[in-house]
């Protein structure tokens, strides 16, 4: 196997996806773009997922690679659904001619596909999806090309579960801040309502329930709302 100076290149892109993309949705996107540009005979990319189980298509180069995945989900049939199942390389060499998928490979010809490599992608010790590429070429997958998706597989491997690690984890920071941010907006109105109508903290919290019942709006809402109308003083009130 030779690898390009090209080639590299687009491997190197996959570690510093944590980085560059604003969610996991779209870092999930650049990792088939990256394979896509990476692996020449490529002409489009997706990757298969289990969501709860069931095989699904989180991410895809384009449209038609998506359609390719989707496809196999219908018949039920396919070489990314094996890949998954089997934890091992499934390489197609003439999709209208190969007797392993009778009903998908035609159907995937017919939308222009001839040939398709589907890689797994693994993580702590099991597969946990596939990276599929499709080609418009018959026997677009040769040896080379398939160690050269290897790799790729392996450093997708990496990125895909540093990335799920990183957006989950920022998420979770976000859910604290916002907890935190509400408790304290939430103790400022409970103060306001105590130095106007006088009661304890527990009575001023049973009047912010009381008022985000009526209004049908969040606890949080109604104490800013407190807040802020007591910070405009009366003129604002």
């Amino acid at each position: 196997m030779t690898l390009t100076h090209e080639t590299a290149l687009e491997l190197a892109k996959l570690a510093g996806l944590v980085l560059t993309e604003p969610d996991l949705d779209t870092a999930l996107v650049a990792v088939t773009r990256v394979a896509t540009a990476a692996v020449e005979p490529c002409d489009g990319a997706s990757l298969t997922m289990r969501n709860r189980g069931v095989p699904s298509a989180p991410a895809a180069s384009d449209a038609w690679a998506i359609e390719l995945d989707r496809l196999q989900f219908v018949e039920q049939e396919g070489p990314c659904l094996d890949c998954l199942r089997e934890g091992s390389v499934m390489r197609v060499r003439d999709l209208t001619t190969d007797g392993r998928f009778p009903n998908y490979g035609p159907q995937a010809a017919a939308r222009g596909a001839l040939s398709a490599l589907s890689l797994p992608l693994v993580a702590d010790g099991g597969t946990v999806g596939a990276l599929n590429l499709y080609s418009r070429a018959p026997d677009a997958f040769d040896s080379d090309v398939v160690a050269v998706g290897e790799l790729l597989a392996a450093h997708a491997s990496l990125a895909i579960s540093a990335a799920t690690a990183y957006y989950s984890s920022r998420e979770l920071a976000d859910q604290m801040r916002q907890a935190l941010e509400s408790r304290a907006v939430i103790e400022q109105a409970k103060g306001v309502l105590i130095a106007q109508l006088g009661g304890s903290a527990d009575d001023a919290f049973d009047r912010l329930v009381e008022l985000s019942q009526r209004s049908n709006r969040k606890l949080r809402e109604v104490a800013q709302t407190v807040v802020e109308v007591a910070m405009k003083g009366p003129q604002g009130a």
